[in-house]
């Protein structure tokens, strides 16, 4: 490291610090197929709120997410545990979320119980998305998916499973830590969380969670690899994250009115995102910039462009009118 300092490459440790932090963000996150060929533009789906699946990828992939009878899961109420108002950095995609949604409601519908052992779930939807994550994966660098645009990033694809599953289960399905829960699940409040008389850790889904696990996905319902999410679950995640998770809004309104104002490289949203949190350090900052970032992208808020090695982002008409939403609610 002090190598490269005196060499003029970095300005200081910290900046090297940052710098590998990114490459290991971008090398685990699976999003390095980089080609000319042009994305498949997304489009809109009017699928009924089932968990039919057209065509089964793998019998065991169709065993594990698909469910016929959403009125027989059980679903449980939100206690008053401490969670985030926003997700943090690492939870960079809200896909891997659906498949939890579905495993936590298939697994309430099998053992007709509101909880069930979250180690189970955890397990459970780890290696599903990798099943999943590894299909998918392939179907990304065939459609030459750019960075920003792969469907398989955030799924535990990893050469070292083991690694690759921990870190689904601990960011994505989520965990419970004193009177804390993290995750992306929980923070969306999807899951919920407690402990029995013999202090193992249950998880239950939520009734918005079962709301969002219901709604047909292009990827699992349908094998169209053209987008992550349909219309309607980024309808939902939209109005749900407006009412329901108020620090992703703040987040994402902070991203959406910079890049208005012209504030459109990472460098230049970092100095946003700082806004959020005087605590935050340099490295917490990039993180965070970076995951509500891709978030924003899957959702259709923000287009990325690239002009040599510099990335902009420009508003969508989506994000724009998402934009004017957010600001009436803070009037």
């Amino acid at each position: 490291m002090n190598k490269q300092v005196h060499s003029g490459r970095y300005k200081s440790p910290q900046d090297f610090i940052i710098a590998a932090i990114q490459n290991q963000v971008y090398i685990e996150s699976q999003e390095t197929v980089e080609t000319d060929s042009e994305v498949l533009k997304s489009q809109e789906y009017s699928a009924p709120p089932s968990f039919s699946f057209a065509a089964p990828m793998t019998k065991k992939v169709a065993i594990q997410l698909l469910s016929s009878d959403v009125a027989q899961v059980k679903t449980v109420p939100l206690k008053d545990f401490q969670r985030p108002s926003f997700l943090w950095g690492q939870y960079n995609r809200f896909f891997p979320v659906k498949i939890v949604t579905r495993v936590a409601a298939n697994l309430a519908r099998e053992y007709s119980a509101e909880y069930v052992l979250l180690g189970e779930l955890q397990e459970k939807s780890a290696q599903i998305a990798r099943e999943l994550g590894k299909v998918i994966e392939r179907k990304d660098k065939q459609l030459g998916r750019k960075r920003g645009t792969i469907i398989s990033a955030g799924l535990p694809i990893g050469r070292d499973q083991d690694k690759a599953k921990s870190r689904f289960k601990n960011q994505f399905v989520g965990y419970m830590a004193g009177n804390r829960i993290e995750g992306a699940a929980p923070a969306l409040k999807f899951l919920d969380m407690m402990k029995d008389e013999k202090n193992s850790v249950l998880a239950g889904i939520t009734d918005f969670g079962l709301r969002f696990a219901s709604l047909s996905n292009p990827v699992i319902d349908l094998e169209d690899y053209s987008a992550a999410l349909s219309a309607e679950e980024v309808e939902f995640l939209l109005d749900h994250i407006a009412s329901e998770v108020l620090g992703e809004a703040k987040l994402i309104r902070l991203i959406l009115t910079g890049v208005r104002e012209g504030v459109a490289t990472p460098e230049e949203l970092n100095d946003r995102v700082k806004t959020y949190s005087s605590d935050w350090k340099r490295n917490e900052v990039v993180m965070m910039r970076s995951g509500v970032v891709s978030r924003m992208s899957e959702l259709g808020l923000l287009e990325r462009r690239k002009d040599g090695v510099k990335v902009t982002y420009l508003l969508t008409d989506l994000g724009q009118k998402y934009l004017e939403r957010l600001n009436k609610l803070e009037a």
